[in-house]
């Protein structure tokens, strides 16, 4: 089934900064369009029963792997959950009864959504209507997830919408395998993990798509783009990975900046290894077409959900009305 997900591209745009490096943010993104042969992987896992928080993501090899457990373990990535549509990968709560995923991940008519030990039915999977199957680089990777039970106990994401200049740092959390950037991603291990990087590149359409890539600590060989120096936690989104959440934190309040959907390489092998590109969609670029397909809930909802708890909803209120 994985091997059935990988297609062949040519990356005729992809971007690069040229600018200084400082330790959280670079101030510009610019471009270049070198003809380069690449593999893009859209990196989704086969459907397997029992899927549970398999988080994971290739992490660096010289940095210890508890590191990334721990940034995982931050209650502002706790929205980020296991979906399954016919393939595993993963989504975010934006709303106590909705999921935003990657929209290639809806191979069925229905999914789950499995997060802190719960699943939850999706009777409703709506894709963005400028996504087409097999043309990830154009963006559009988009797509929302109604559950039949709202989620109790998580607190939904807000969605950012402002703008992504200048270039901060990202942090990606998915539920997909794991490995170093010497080996590539080579095992599903259970733990809960996630890593930071800089959305430093586009692939042609940077309105919607954005990339980053997984700097090689030992060689600035493996860069395409910005700065080669990697961050402290860097890392690269892995096979399970797609629709999971990319997150970014502004004056104390993180934000669900992006949604994961693909890695590209330039060595024809897109296992997530050192200098590999992870694409994906910005959430801001979306957020008109996310608003209009989620209801204002109506009062009995309301009720529910006031069982349930009204910390979710107030934060389903800030995120609708988020800058």
């Amino acid at each position: 089934m994985l091997g059935a997900t990988q297609k062949r591209f040519s990356l005729v745009q992809l971007a690069r900064l040229k600018s200084a490096q400082s330790s959280t943010v670079r101030t510009m993104r610019s471009r270049f369009t070198p003809q380069l042969a690449s593999l893009l992987c859209l990196i989704t896992a086969a459907a397997f029963p029992g899927a549970t928080s398999v988080r994971g993501g290739t992490i660096r090899d010289d940095q210890p792997d508890q590191s990334y457990r721990d940034l995982a373990a931050s209650p502002d990535y706790g929205s980020v959950g296991t979906f399954a549509s016919g393939l595993t990968g993963c989504g975010t709560l934006i709303a106590p009864d909705w999921v935003l995923t990657a929209a290639h991940l809806f191979i069925s008519s229905s999914g789950s959504f499995t997060i802190n030990g719960s699943t939850y039915t999706a009777d409703q999977l709506i894709t963005y209507p400028d996504y087409q199957s097999g043309h990830e680089l154009q963006g559009y990777d988009i797509g929302l997830a109604h559950l039949t039970t709202p989620v109790s106990g998580v607190t939904p994401a807000t969605l950012y919408s402002a703008s992504l200049e200048p270039v901060s740092v990202m942090t990606f959390v998915g539920f997909g395998m794991t490995g170093t950037g010497l080996t590539g991603a080579r095992r599903a291990d259970f733990n809960m993990r996630a890593f930071q990087n800089m959305a430093d590149g586009d692939f042609g359409n940077p309105a919607v798509l954005l990339g980053a890539d997984f700097d090689n600590p030992h060689s600035p060989a493996d860069n395409y783009f910005g700065d080669p120096t990697p961050l402290l936690l860097e890392g690269c989104t892995a096979y399970g990975d797609s629709g999971g959440g990319v997150f970014l934190t502004v004056n104390s309040t993180t934000y669900l900046a992006g949604v994961v959907s693909f890695v590209a390489a330039t060595d024809g092998n897109a296992n997530s290894d050192y200098g590999d590109l992870t694409g994906f969609g910005r959430v801001s670029a979306f957020r008109d077409w996310i608003d209009l397909q989620i209801p204002e809930p109506t009062s009995s909802t309301l009720l529910a959900w006031f069982g349930l708890g009204m910390l979710g909803w107030r934060r389903y209120r800030r995120a609708r009305g988020a800058a």
